[in-house]
């Protein structure tokens, strides 16, 4: 079941498109990597599948129906995105930013066991207390992906979530996108980090603001 989907999708910054006619559909259960060279449109076709842009041309649809039909509190329910930068109100612990984040995406659903989920990304029970301005940017993307468990979507798209992590924090980072795509969520995963390759049922390459290649991870 294709749960995100861009038909023809195009965007322009200043009258020259850096994506042009980009099809693709990320189906429940599935794992696709986005790979590119810096400045390729990666991110941008992210905000794009996120809601978050506009296409100068061509459409996105969730279940089938185009992002610009959806309510934006029903789009930010169903759609996670970890970007470059965490998200995260910084004076705030890291049990602060996700219990803040849930409460604002789900008011009225009892609130999950959000120590458990920064344990899942490995973050010390003495570290949930603490203001997460202090700490490292592993630290930071590690709390920044348990928003995305937080959030219970089920389209994740994330922009090169092993940024800062180290060789642990990639390999948890691997088996959390395993255990998320093997619970049905649909991932789209930007990324430069070859590590992460092999997790993917299909790799695109983007290039030109074409996507010029697919191939078998």
């Amino acid at each position: 079941m294709t749960r995100l989907a861009a038909e023809a999708v195009g965007w322009a910054v200043a009258g020259r498109f850096v994506l042009v006619d980009v099809d693709l559909a990320l189906a429940a259960g599935s794992l696709t990597a986005l790979t590119g060279e810096n400045g390729a449109g990666k991110s941008s076709l992210l905000a794009l599948l996120a809601g978050s842009r506009k296409p100068a041309r061509g459409v996105v649809k969730l279940d089938d129906v185009p992002l610009a039909d959806i309510d934006a509190a029903h789009l930010a329910r169903r759609l996670a995105r970890l970007d470059h930068t965490p998200g995260l109100y910084l004076e705030l612990s890291a049990l602060e930013n996700l219990k803040l984040f849930h409460g604002l995406l789900h008011p009225s659903r009892p609130e999950p066991a959000i120590a458990a989920l920064l344990e899942r990304v490995g973050l010390a029970r003495r570290d949930h207390d603490r203001p997460v301005r202090g700490f490292s940017r592993g630290m930071l993307q590690r709390t920044a992906l348990a928003r995305v468990l937080a959030s219970g979507a089920d389209v994740w798209l994330l922009d090169e979530p092993s940024t800062g992590l180290d060789r642990a924090g990639s390999a948890l980072l691997a088996d959390v996108l395993d255990d998320a795509r093997r619970q049905g969520a649909a991932i789209l995963l930007a990324t430069h980090d070859p590590a992460l390759l092999p997790l993917a049922d299909r790799q695109l390459h983007l290039a030109h603001g074409h996507v010029v290649a697919t191939e078998a991870a």
